[in-house]
């Protein structure tokens, strides 16, 4: 199966949600222009950003709650967490839109790398398999969405708050469409991981035999001679053919990140304004609860609406982290290789393939802002919490002066 059939569900869904304009002929199947899905990104990008600066200056809209212990602070925190999903809303398909022509040279060149390896290494790609993965990732990742989602607007409606319906719907929307490009980036980094892994198990199972002592009948020592010159030149081949293929992969994470960095910086910062946020309003709820089931409702719907952001950081960092984790195992692999010491070509092959995965190593990157792998999680951590304090201080301060101005 070729990788446009594998993620053609994938990207039928993203032509809808305009973070794919390219449309796939049902013979060849090479990717094609699309002047009409351009045209429509285009239209709905400029009502995005037009329905945007409408919001910023209708503060009616972004009115969640009324109760005296969470009136301005409570009301700034939703309100900027309202734009900021806006935000990485209209930057995902502005840069879907502006990369269009490397999201399509990426999967040209990915369709090149499985050619060579169909060729030069006589391995298939199962893109079957990649199929069925992301099939069950893409499930299990929308019904975290529904049921998060779900969960909070049944929490809310029992509230006696009639606006939280519209603040809901205008935050959902543009939700589903950023966790559509995670799972665009998600899908890609899959890609690269199955290509990784492949090249890993090559190497393994590649031996440069050592040259054994002849023995004393010339005719078997001669016929044993050019065995192992044959199997030699044959690992020598594909040693070379793995170091080009690993040299292509790099440059393609390369592609990738010029593809996705952008989102991947907006959509990063926005889970951490959710995060902090929903932390927030999960204090303001442990101030007033009095014990009663819409105290534990209105708890557990906050911290379900961390679920999805926290969940996207945690699968992007995993899964950025095990792809770039590959340099390092193909080099450990490299050097558990036999190598013959009479044979210079040999040492200085593996020498320069170990000095092309010491240079080359594999990075994810937010745009060039900082490599997206797991100590990203330690600096969102660290984040959340020093924002959170400032302001649970600010909280404090605004309730004393409302004392304060009471008493006057």
């Amino acid at each position: 199966m070729d990788i446009l059939d594998a993620v053609a569900p994938l990207l039928r869904v993203s032509q809808f949600c305009n973070l794919w304009q390219w449309r796939l002929d049902s013979g060849t199947r090479p990717l094609q222009r699309s002047r009409w899905l351009e045209l429509y990104s285009l239209t709905v990008l400029c009502v995005s950003v037009g329905y945007l600066l409408y919001g910023l200056f209708d503060e009616s809209r972004t009115t969640v709650d009324s109760d005296n212990e969470t009136s301005n602070i409570g009301h700034t925190v939703d309100s900027i967490q309202l734009v900021g999903i806006r935000v990485a809303h209209i930057i995902s398909l502005l840069e879907a839109l502006w990369q269009r022509e490397a999201q399509s040279r990426f999967f040209a060149q990915l369709r090149e790398i499985d050619r060579d390896f169909a060729s030069m290494l006589h391995v298939q790609v199962d893109n079957d398999k990649l199929r069925r993965q992301l099939s069950r990732q893409g499930m299990w990742m929308l019904a975290g969405y529904a049921f998060s989602q779900g969960f909070i607007i049944v929490a809310k409606m029992i509230s006696p708050d009639n606006n939280f319906p519209i603040y809901w719907v205008c935050y959902l929307l543009p939700l589903l469409v950023c966790g559509l490009r995670y799972f665009q980036i998600y899908t890609a980094v899959s890609i690269l991981h199955q290509r990784l892994e492949m090249l890993l198990n090559l190497l393994e199972s590649l031996q440069l035999r050592e040259s054994e002592l002849q023995k004393p009948y010339a005719c078997m020592c001669i016929k044993e001679a050019l065995q192992m010159q044959v199997a030699a030149a044959a690992c020598m081949q594909r040693l070379i053919t793995a170091r080009v293929l690993y040299q292509r992969l790099w440059l393609l994470v390369g592609l990738l990140n010029r593809c996705y960095g952008l989102s991947m910086l907006i959509n990063l910062g926005n889970d951490f304004l959710a995060i902090t946020s929903n932390c927030y309003w999960i204090f303001l709820n442990f101030r007033q609860f009095a014990a009663s089931p819409y105290d534990f409702l209105q708890i557990l719907g906050s911290t379900l609406w961390t679920t999805p952001h926290l969940g996207n950081v945690l699968a992007l960092a995993l899964l950025c982290e095990r792809a770039a984790y590959f340099t390092t195992r193909l080099a450990l692999s490299l050097h558990h290789i036999r190598v013959d010491l009479q044979n210079d070509s040999h040492n200085a092959l593996i020498t320069q393939f170990s000095l092309q995965l010491l240079h080359q190593r594999l990075c994810f990157s937010a745009a060039g802002f900082f490599n997206v792998d797991c100590t990203l999680l330690y600096t969102i951590v660290g984040a959340t919490t020093t924002y959170l304090i400032i302001l649970i201080q600010f909280h404090m301060s605004e309730i004393s002066f409302s004392i304060a101005s009471a008493g006057e």
